[in-house]
């Protein structure tokens, strides 16, 4: 894929901080950058303002309107796209999700299933939106933006890892199927983040949450009292790491599938590659100050 010269991006989940600030950093760079944000005049609101000023400042960023849970509003964003690139399209990234965390017995299954309409059905509507122009063009790139979750498990984080292991899947399926058309795949698997990444929720069914409190109140000391923490150690780690990784994603000549992005990343999936699956087992629990009840 050629990099001598700017692409034309269009990236889902752009009022979330990995979407926003690869973004961000794209226009920068001088590509033209299709922001897809979900409410871009609510909650959506800041990130859009922020970027629209940075297009009166003369960068080639669009905010626009984009859910990934409606097929109509991809279709409108990628028409959009297309407009504003004379019928081109380089690269779509796939950045819109967030997490549901907290013990899996504690979610009811129609917020499992919202979860994953947004996480993994909203990234199939996307690559399908697209996948026909970038046929008919004879190249293209795709941009998995997922998480480390996706190769490793904690416990607390089963929800939002069913759907990042449902990328891994599809995606890495994907790669094999496209790349005859000239088209790449690129997964980016981040680390957790205590502040930002993608929007987070909890689990909402209290009366299945409380046998677990202890549990919890465990976890949570061992996160305070320890630089070990396995859910998110990376305090002094910016955010725009994340950002870094998809503009060479980008602009990479050729891209690797899968790319781990911050050392707890990195660590997470190589304890689950070296240890057998009850050393793992014994070692996460040790590290979340998890004990049997």
């Amino acid at each position: 894929m050629s990099t001598d010269k700017p692409q034309s991006i269009l990236i889902s989940g752009c009022s979330g901080d990995f979407g926003f600030l690869a973004a961000r950093a794209l226009a920068k760079r001088g590509h033209l950058v299709i922001a897809g944000i979900r409410e871009p005049d609510d909650r959506g609101a800041p990130n859009a303002a922020i970027l629209r000023a940075l297009k009166s400042q003369g960068q080639a960023v669009y905010p626009i309107e984009l859910d990934v849970d409606h097929s109509e509003s991809i279709e409108g964003a990628l028409k959009y796209a297309l407009k504003l690139a004379n019928g081109r399209i380089d690269c779509v990234i796939s950045a819109a999700a967030y997490c549901v965390f907290g013990p899996i017995e504690a979610c009811p299954p129609e917020q499992f299933l919202q979860m994953l309409n947004t996480n993994v059905v909203g990234a199939l509507r996307l690559f399908r939106a697209v996948l026909p122009q970038m046929r008919a063009q004879g190249f293209g790139r795709l941009i998995q933006l997922n998480s480390g979750l996706g190769r490793a498990v904690l416990p607390f984080t089963g929800i939002y890892g069913a759907s990042a292991w449902a990328l891994e899947s599809m995606a890495e399926s994907l790669a094999l199927e496209v790349a005859p058309f000239n088209i790449e795949m690129a997964i980016l698997e981040p680390a957790g983040y205590r502040a930002g990444g993608f929007p987070r929720k909890a689990v909402i069914d209290e009366d299945r949450l409380q046998p677990y409190e202890s549990q919890l109140v465990a976890l949570s000391e061992q996160m305070r009292a320890s630089d070990d923490d396995p859910y998110a150690s990376q305090e002094r780690a910016p955010l725009e790491e994340v950002a870094d990784a998809v503009l060479q994603a980008v602009e990479a000549e050729h891209v690797s599938l899968r790319t781990l992005i911050g050392e707890d990343a990195e660590t997470l999936v190589a304890l689950r590659q070296q240890l057998s699956a009850d050393q793992y087992d014994l070692e996460i629990r040790k590290r979340a100050g998890l004990t049997d009840s």
